[in-house]
């Protein structure tokens, strides 16, 4: 899953993405917008949907990806939502804005998301751009360890044969000191093992091609289950903690859509942070007349 958003860093998120695109790997490219009280921004839709329509100019038709916006109280929890949703087995981000060609530019969104995410997460550096038809051929293993982690060696290895194509996907392992004298070709990326955001931001300094950041973690995770719905009268999705959830729009019924499994680390998130905010029936135009038509 990619999490896009217009500009260089979502160009550089796009293109390390096709990276591990293939015929069975298929790429589902999200933009986020904040959630609004009372109803629909059409502004910020209309938005989302030009810049998924630059996205796909991008990508081209090669590429078997589909191209959704979702609606969120913050990008970071529309990320992990979707990737609940969808059993992602990846995320791909840009680097924020300001930071230095070739560099990665730890935006807020990968702070959040980094410590909270059970599935790897690819940072595309700024400026990073890949040939159309170049795929993953070589996955390079820093670490900074005494020795190698097992754990992330065979997260590679697993990497290498699942985004397999015509040719066998080498893993080299090498010391994280090392990486500033590599020489680095189209089609390569750099794994890491991280445990915390520091970690990944000290091996990939300097470091051109994207980077797999492979979650490590210390302390068992929680899972709970997420309602998809769709409201019928707004035209519009969400997601909610409660069983039966209520539209964040009209407050009106909904049709649960899918019941997910979000899994987070540590304790549970509070509630309030990723339930869809309600609006009074009252202030929604239609509203009252919906809920006739309902009664009747």
């Amino acid at each position: 899953m990619v999490a896009y958003s217009p500009g260089n860093g979502g160009r550089a998120a796009l293109a390390a993405a096709r990276l591990f695109s293939s015929a069975d790997v298929s790429l589902t490219v999200c933009t986020i917008i904040p959630e609004v009280e009372g109803y629909p921004n059409t502004s910020l839709w209309r938005a989302a949907a030009e810049g998924l329509g630059e996205a796909k100019s991008f990508l081209g038709d090669e590429v078997n990806a589909v191209y959704i916006t979702r609606t969120a109280s913050s990008p970071a929890e529309g990320i992990l939502a979707l990737v609940a949703e969808l059993d992602a087995g990846m995320v791909v981000l840009g680097a924020g804005s300001g930071g230095s060609i070739r560099r990665f530019s730890t935006g807020s969104v990968t702070g959040d998301l980094l410590p909270a995410t059970q599935v790897p997460t690819v940072l595309a550096p700024c400026g990073y751009h890949s040939e159309h038809r170049v795929r993953l051929r070589q996955i390079v293993y820093a670490y900074d360890e005494p020795r190698p982690s097992q754990p992330v060696v065979a997260s590679a290895a697993q990497l290498a044969v699942r985004h397999g194509l015509t040719q066998p996907i080498l893993v080299t392992v090498v010391d994280g000191d090392r990486l500033g004298t590599m020489h680095w070709e189209q089609g390569e990326v750099q794994l890491i093992g991280s445990t915390s955001r520091t970690d990944a931001m000290k091996i990939m300094c300097n470091v051109p091609v994207p980077t797999v950041v492979v979650p490590i973690r210390d302390h068992a995770s929680s899972e709970q289950r997420l309602s998809a719905y769709h409201c019928i009268t707004c035209e519009i999705e969400g997601r909610d903690l409660d069983p039966e959830p209520a539209c964040w729009s009209c407050g009106g019924p909904t049709v649960v859509t899918s019941r997910p499994l979000l899994h987070t680390s540590g304790p549970l998130p509070d509630k309030s942070k990723v339930t869809p905010r309600k609006a009074p029936a009252a202030n929604v135009p239609g509203a009252a007349e919906a809920s006739r038509r309902g009664a009747t």
